[in-house]
């Protein structure tokens, strides 16, 4: 039986016992159903898992006693960072999880002239869904550090202050380079638009900005299959898949 794993964002330390915040509790009680003396794993995103045992639960908490502290690494060696314009919510939703799923270090998500109507005053609550769904897929995967989520920002504010010369690439339908092609050392950023992807004049301000326009074949992808198709084969030449 699969041990279930559990982010908590507060201080671990082994041999010792915590009382969970009211959100994990209820996680860990209601929806996973555990009772007195099941193990689980526990990760608070600073390096390495502690495997641990409910002492207590009941309708009020949850304890926990932590077992031993396991010294255990998935990150991938490469630095990867995936520069995403915001697609409807259930693609971006599913563009993320599979980001961290294959090993991203850090997300941006950009507005683009093609990105849906987004209200401002929601940008916030976008956020926070997202960053739940990146300690989800953590949990599922295995990982133990949590991906950076950037604020959400305007492509051209972005490329203004994140200029770079090296190791950046932006998916174009004509594209001038393959990404097989490609010599990166451990450090690769893609920027990948929205449904319809970028506009013309959006590539060509990437390319200004030091990105390289790459291709992923004659078939048109739609931007959450462009984007695993590009982590997965950056992962592929230069990371650990």
């Amino acid at each position: 039986m699969r041990i279930s794993r559990l982010y908590i964002n507060q201080s671990l330390t082994a041999e010792s016992e915590i009382v969970l915040a009211k959100d994990a509790a209820h996680y860990l009680a209601n929806v996973l159903r555990l009772r007195i003396g099941a193990e689980l794993v526990l990760f608070n995103g600073q390096a390495g898992e502690y495997t641990a045992r409910i002492i207590v639960a009941d309708k009020k908490s949850v304890k926990l006693e932590l077992l031993q502290y396991h010294d255990i690494e998935r990150e991938s060696s490469l630095e990867l960072t995936l520069v995403q314009a915001i697609s409807r919510p259930e693609h971006m939703n599913y563009t993320i999880q599979k980001a961290v799923e294959l090993g991203v270090t850090r997300i941006v998500p950009l507005i683009s002239k093609r990105s849906p109507p987004i209200d401002k005053n929601k940008i916030h609550k976008r956020e926070l869904q997202w960053q739940k769904i990146i300690i989800s897929a953590c949990e599922q995967c295995g990982r133990n550090r949590l991906p950076i989520l950037e604020e959400v920002q305007t492509l051209t504010t972005y490329l203004a202050d994140k200029q770079q010369l090296e190791h950046c690439i932006v998916l174009a339908p004509e594209a001038n380079h393959n990404v097989s092609k490609l010599e990166i050392d451990k450090k690769i950023t893609v920027l990948i638009g929205a449904e319809g992807g970028l506009t013309n004049e959006e590539i060509q301000q990437a390319m200004q900005a030091g990105y390289l326009d790459v291709g992923l074949g004659s078939r048109i992808l739609r931007t959450e299959t462009a984007a695993i198709t590009m982590l997965a084969l950056c992962q592929g030449f230069w990371g650990d898949l």
